[in-house]
């Protein structure tokens, strides 16, 4: 990265960034693995469990069938609880909006910090959390004197300046996840207000039941390769990335009153960048450390905070 792009950081951000009333039968089921299954068709149910359910169709050893269009209202909210709930503590249904105009989308309602609910895309292809400048401004993720650390993405529309930030907790259905740090880029769209990928749900085996508008997760029993429930690429990923711009605000800074320097050419706007790198520095210490202590305190071997 050149100097100049850093530069360009001083002055500007770059501008990047129905209800269904009545389903058919909805079967499930659970395999020989203890794994649920999901299908609007009794053909997708095995035969044994099929001819079980012949003679209760309520419920019937590891197979549930939800009738939601002949029920009743009392049925139908007794039902959506249990469908929240799961029929074991480590399955999760989440109904999600599956339109963005005409394209398909699988859209949910995150809770963050127990204050704000917003809808949030599910991209399996994003490695974490972004938010929106304006979602990240509500949540008091933005300092109203630019006092954040910035960072460069990539992705496939090419690299973006984006605010740096750690999101305290976030709440999905029942699932609740805590120290999730994110990138926040202009708004991109306005049927969501960011993004959550995989870091969030790895803890999680995901089904999209796209008929039925749910996205049921079910959460993997704890594993000590995963302190904090994140995995070793996980831990390495977030402390390589504040660990690299350590050192390069330190050489921004270093560079400030050398002669032959490219800030030395600088008369009116000196001041502004020597504020700006200080900034940096200042923003980016205080995020690594966060991590750091977070990382600690769940045992992270050392090697993985290098």
């Amino acid at each position: 990265m050149t100097i100049i792009r850093w530069l360009f950081l001083c002055c500007v951000i770059s501008c990047i960034f129905p209800d269904i009333n009545a389903y058919a039968d909805i079967y499930r089921w659970r395999d020989a693995q203890g794994k649920w299954h999901f299908s609007d068709s009794p053909q997708n149910v095995p035969a044994q469990l099929r001819e079980k359910a012949r003679e209760d169709k309520t419920t019937s050893g590891n197979l549930n069938i939800i009738s939601s269009g002949s029920q009743s209202s009392q049925a139908k909210s007794t039902q959506r609880r249990q469908d929240e709930k799961g029929l074991d503590e480590n399955l999760i249904s989440i109904p999600f909006t599956a339109k963005e105009g005409l394209a398909d989308r699988v859209i949910i309602d995150v809770t963050f910090n127990n204050s704000i609910t917003a809808p949030i895309l599910v991209d399996t292809g994003s490695p974490g959390l972004v938010l929106s400048s304006d979602l990240a401004s509500a949540l008091g993720l933005i300092d109203p004197d630019g006092n954040n650390m910035l960072v460069l993405i990539s992705g496939i529309g090419g690299s973006k300046v984006a605010t740096r930030a750690i999101v305290d907790k976030l709440s999905l259905g029942t699932i609740t996840e805590k120290f999730i740090p994110a990138h926040i880029i202009p708004q991109q769209a306005t049927a969501y207000q960011g993004l959550i990928g995989m870091d969030i749900l790895s803890q999680y085996s995901l089904t999209i039941d796209s008929a039925h508008r749910r996205l049921i997760a079910h959460k993997r029993p704890p594993a000590e390769d995963r302190p904090g429930g994140r995995s070793r690429s996980w831990w390495q990923k977030n402390f390589r990335e504040l660990a690299y711009y350590i050192p390069f605000w330190q050489e921004q800074a270093e560079l400030l009153d050398q002669n032959n320097s490219p800030y030395s050419r600088l008369t009116s706007s000196y001041e502004r960048v020597k504020s700006f790198i200080r900034t940096q520095q200042e923003e980016t210490q205080k995020l690594y450390d966060q991590l750091e202590r977070y990382a600690r305190s769940h045992s992270v071997p050392r090697h993985w905070r290098q």
